[in-house]
């Protein structure tokens, strides 16, 4: 029987009249609601910082400080608890090799962060600067791989930075057996144990071998297979839900894929989907995911609404019980739930339910409870919408629960593990940026639901 071949659809996200210009070689993450980018290439290399607040679609140029870095391009960024770490990307000079490429941005705080790295003696306690290389987190430590260091080329070393000491550990290279060698312009993701890196320049050739690093027996394996993408450099990887998808990217001297792939962990097969969007072409672009179908890190709760969850140890609070709200619970329906009140700003009570839970093994439900009529016109067209919307939540408008009955219907929710969700939150990924640069001069920036 014929595989049935998947579609997607690339939609565009209006922009505001405030955003960053277009771009490439740049790099962002999601935290904490807000889709950070910085620095990258245009016609010369950039060092603006900006946070996209994806609740209200709108940019937001953060301040300069002495304190970050310069100009940067083919660099990484990654979140931990609340903190962006930046690495590498600087235009090579005398300077450069005298200075740590390593930047901590705090964004409760707003601040950029004193890197004090734990003091090791000995050569070769910490990587320096070099473009192209990979980065991702696992269990509290960013591992990063290969990049192309000025003078010395191509890279194939591993480095490890565990963020509570600060500490750089260079893993060794295997002395026997296979590893993907040197390259950069390379992917890199997490999924589960093991950390999973497709293509990039090995010297002056594009790859397309695909390898696991299995975090638990720290070893590199090679994934074979029969079909999947093409040589490709520039390209962008992320995880959805049991499947890696790989966008963009191509070979030099043509131009660039807008193809999107799909492996498939359990049954280890790529897919390849059509395309119903004529979206351009892009490389060295970035890609993000929100949704409860994106994971976070190894250690970390998924992406969407993590910055909705309050800070208490072992419960969660019901947001908002209102007719003119979304609504977000988590917590284990063995338990019976916790009642607050609270007071509206015309002095009447609002009852709102916390729900205490397990932290092992914690359940989630969303839901709606705002009518048609109480919709209101004035959300702005971002993402997740064509016509409006309810930041993150879009659940069917039919579905409304009253506060005072939420007991009794406790047992009608259809609750399951995160990642099995049946009323669940869309998932898109959002693509920011690439080359060639689009005609606009805001940043190309465009969502996939999925």
């Amino acid at each position: 029987m014929k595989r049935k071949t998947e579609q997607y659809s690339w939609q565009p996200v209006l922009q505001s009249k405030v955003s960053p210009c277009d771009r490439f070689k740049h790099a962002s993450c999601i935290c904490k609601g807000f889709l950070y980018v910085y620095g990258g290439r245009q016609n010369t290399s950039l060092n603006d910082f900006w946070r996209y607040k994806i609740e209200s679609n709108e940019w937001e140029r953060l301040d300069d400080s002495e304190d970050g870095p310069e100009e940067l391009e083919e660099h990484s960024m990654v979140e931990y608890q609340g903190v962006l770490y930046i690495f590498g990307g600087m235009v090579d000079s005398a300077f450069t090799q005298k200075k740590n490429p390593l930047w901590m941005y705090d964004t409760d705080t707003t601040k950029w962060m004193k890197c004090q790295l734990t003091a090791v003696e000995g050569e070769g306690t910490a990587p320096v600067n070099r473009k192209g290389h990979s980065a991702v987190v696992y269990k509290g430590s960013m591992y990063m791989y290969g990049g192309y260091v000025d003078i010395k080329g191509t890279s194939q070393e591993f480095w490890t930075l565990c963020f509570n000491t600060k500490q750089w550990v260079l893993i060794p290279a295997p002395s026997c057996g296979s590893s993907p060698g040197p390259r950069h312009g390379h992917s890199a993701a997490v999924y589960g144990n093991g950390m999973y890196l497709f293509g990039g320049l090995m010297g002056l050739s594009e790859q397309k071998d695909f390898w696991k690093w299995d975090f638990m027996a720290s070893n590199w394996s090679c994934i074979r297979r029969r079909q999947g993408p093409p040589k490709m450099v520039g390209h962008s990887a992320l995880i959805f839900e049991d499947s890696m998808l790989v966008f963009g990217g191509g070979v030099f001297h043509t131009t660039p894929s807008n193809t999107l792939w799909k492996y498939h962990f359990p049954s280890q097969i790529w897919i390849k989907l059509a395309s119903l969007t004529d979206l351009s072409s892009k490389s060295y672009h970035c890609t993000v995911g929100i949704g409860f179908g994106f994971l976070g890190t190894a250690d970390s709760p998924r992406t969407s609404l993590s910055y909705l969850h309050p800070k208490e140890k072992g419960c969660s609070k019901l947001l908002a019980i209102s007719k003119q709200h979304a609504c977000f619970c988590e917590y284990n329906h063995h338990q019976e739930p916790s009642y607050q009140t609270f007071s509206n700003e015309d002095g009447s009570e609002l009852e709102m339910k916390t729900f205490c839970h397990s932290q092992q093994q914690p359940r989630f439900c969303l839901f709606h409870t705002t009518s048609n009529e109480e919709l209101s016109a004035k959300q702005a067209p971002g993402i997740l919408s064509r016509q409006g919307r309810i930041p993150y939540l879009s659940l069917s408008r039919e579905q409304e629960f009253a506060t005072t009955d939420l007991t009794e219907r406790e047992e009608s929710f259809r609750c399951s593990q995160p990642g099995s969700v049946d009323i669940r939150e869309p998932s898109a990924v959002l693509l920011l940026g690439g080359k060639p640069l689009s005609s606009s001069s805001a940043i190309s920036f465009w969502q996939m639901e999925l």
